[in-house]
Parts: structure tokens; sequence; C-alpha cells
């Protein structure tokens, strides 16, 4: 079976199991190192109630939204994993996880992106792209850092940005650059975790 056409059988499985418990199907990633791994992320349902302004999800980001316990998860998985079996859809041998986007998540189309403007992403692309400025000639790169600008039908528009060794995040002067999700291989939000300060040496004064 093609991969895309067993995506879509096993987001056509978990579709009625997320919705019994009040969930959705965020996405589903295909991978392979040795085996065969099934990573497929549940989110909140958009018909789940709002919680209250200060709550935070378990994975530590602020959510409009209760997030899918680990107890859930388990239950889909379960559930899922005796339809992959009573099928047999795969005929090799296969891992198969089940979590919350957390707050990394990976977008699986430019809708899911929308409401995360403002935010820092890191885009993985198919093919190199260098961002368009009249007589320089910019190194094309498949990896790009920057704050999402703007979601058009087809492509995600960035503020390139430059992460330090240490965490520090600053712009980089390269304008705007369209990025087209036909050549997107992999967008998340991208967290940033600061090397903490090491403590200065204290020095005697004498009097």
């Amino acid at each position: 079976m093609k991969e895309d056409v067993l995506k879509k059988t096993i987001i056509g499985l978990t579709e009625p199991i997320a919705q019994s418990l009040h969930l959705s199907v965020w996405g589903l990633e295909i991978l392979r190192a040795g085996r065969m791994i099934i990573r497929l992320y549940i989110d909140a349902s958009p018909s789940s109630p709002p919680m209250p302004d200060a709550a935070v999800s378990s994975s530590g980001e602020k959510a409009d939204r209760p997030s899918p316990s680990i107890d859930q998860c388990e239950e889909i998985s379960r559930h899922l994993a005796l339809a992959l079996d009573v099928d047999n859809l795969i005929d090799e041998t296969f891992t198969l996880e089940v979590s919350t986007p957390g707050f990394s998540r990976v977008f699986f189309s430019l809708a899911q992106m929308r409401p995360y403007l403002g935010e820092l992403m890191e885009v993985r692309l198919h093919d190199p792209v260098a961002p368009e400025a009249p007589g320089i000639a910019l190194t094309p790169r498949r990896l790009w850092r920057g704050k999402l600008n703007a979601v058009l039908d087809d492509a995600l528009v960035l503020e390139p940005v430059a992460v330090s060794a240490d965490g520090d995040v600053s712009p980089e002067a390269l304008g705007l650059l369209r990025l087209p999700w036909e050549n997107v291989r992999r967008a998340n939000r991208l967290h940033i975790f600061r090397r903490p300060a090491k403590p200065g040496k204290k020095f005697k004064t004498s009097r």
C-alpha cells in the first residue's frame, strides 16, 4: 500500500475513535528508522469547551482547549493497533506512537498554522530556497528559522532569524521569505532553549 493511501486509511480508522473521546486527529507521520514508525498526533476537538484564560496544557503551553490526557492517547493506541491488526493493513513490523502535538507541534497544513502568526517556526524544505534580493546572490538553504509573518493560500511567509548557541534570537537582514507549501518537508514551532549563564567568579577586595 502506498504511503499516502496508508496515511488516509489510518486517519480514517482513528477519527471515529478520537471523536468518541471529543478529540480530533491533528496529523500523522510515517517514519522509517530500522522499522516503520507510525506517529499519530491527537489534539482537542474544535467543539471542546474552552479552558479558563490562565489554563496551561500538559505540554507547558497556554491552551484554549483541554489537552488530551495520557489515558486518552493510550486508549486510542489500543483501539487503533487492534484495527490495524484485524484489517492486516501493514505487512511489516511497525511501532505505533500516539501523543499530543505538544509545544513544538508539527504542522500538516497551512490552515493549522494561521493561529500561530507572530511565533517562531522552523521549516525544512525539499529543495533549497534563497530570499529574493535584487543584485545580491544569497545562499539557498533547506533549513529556515523565522517569525511567521503570513499564511497564504499556497505558501507561508517568514521573517528569518538567527539562533545562537546560547539561545539568543536575532533578526536576519534578509527581508521576508516566501516558502511554497509544496516545497515544505516539515514545519514546526520553534522552542528556544536558552543556555544558563555561567556564574561569575567572585573576587575578594582588599582595603
